[in-house]
């Protein structure tokens, strides 16, 4: 049988914890979504929080998905319309401190998985003993690697690592990643905010997801380990893993 469990932690030093997570599931699909807000106290966490509820009262109204292109345009409008909330927040209460997030939503179906995100929180999938990125982080150190201006293992200590390129709330125009996984065979999909991936490395994390533990023990084992590691950072992990014979179409 599938399991599937998210938790969030203010982690070591923040006070105030700006992430926020959600599964979703029914008959015909399973959502997961991850955001990590930014703007400080009473800001940041409102923009997370804004997303999931968003995701949470178009779910409740979804029957099924009838092929991944309505899959894209329902996660579209989604994101779209959570942009346009958080700008008419800022707005109105004239916000100063730049008010926003990252996210990022795996829509989990019996024939594909698509996803969609916005900024650096990530989706990974673990597959045939490899765990693999699959999100690319909207970020000015990832630019510059593309730009061939900067190594992945130099980026890591980059004093410009955390600026990020593109989240919600920045701008009226949308600008999202939409990838679609079919004919998988995985044995997890992860999403996480960056206060894990900043904290624990790729092979320390597929290392846990691959221990004989459960799904709850994992996600709670993923969470310690970027808290023993500096917990710079509030950390939020959404696991789903699937059963016996995994996901195979």
């Amino acid at each position: 049988m599938d399991q599937m469990y998210y938790r969030s932690d203010v982690g070591k030093i923040r006070a105030h914890n700006e992430d926020a997570a959600e599964i979703f599931r029914n008959e015909f699909a399973t959502v997961l979504t991850v955001a990590d807000g930014m703007g400080g106290h009473a800001y940041g966490d409102i923009a997370s929080q804004l997303v999931i509820e968003k995701v949470r009262t178009r779910f409740e109204a979804l029957t099924q998905f009838e092929d991944q292109e309505a899959a894209r345009i329902w996660l579209k409008s989604i994101l779209q319309e959570a942009n346009d909330e958080i700008i008419a927040y800022i707005e109105k209460n004239n916000v100063e401190k730049g008010m926003g997030t990252t996210v990022i939503i795996a829509v989990l179906t019996r024939h594909f998985i698509a996803l969609a995100h916005v900024g650096d929180s990530r989706a990974y999938l673990l597959a045939n003993g490899k765990l693999r990125q699959v999100t690319k982080d909207h970020t000015f150190v990832r630019k510059l690697i593309e730009e061939g201006k900067l190594t992945e293992k130099k980026a890591k200590s980059h004093p410009h690592r955390n600026i990020i390129m593109n989240a919600l709330g920045v701008g009226l125009d949308l600008k999202f990643d939409y990838l679609v996984v079919e004919n998988y065979d995985l044995d997890a999909v992860l999403l996480c905010t960056d206060g894990l991936t900043s904290m624990a490395e790729d092979k320390d994390i597929q290392s846990v997801l691959e221990e004989p533990q459960s799904t709850v023990e994992k996600v709670e084992k993923l969470i310690k380990l970027a808290n023993e590691m500096g917990g710079r950072d509030n950390v939020t992990a959404a696991l789903y893993e699937f059963g016996e014979g995994r996901a195979q179409l």
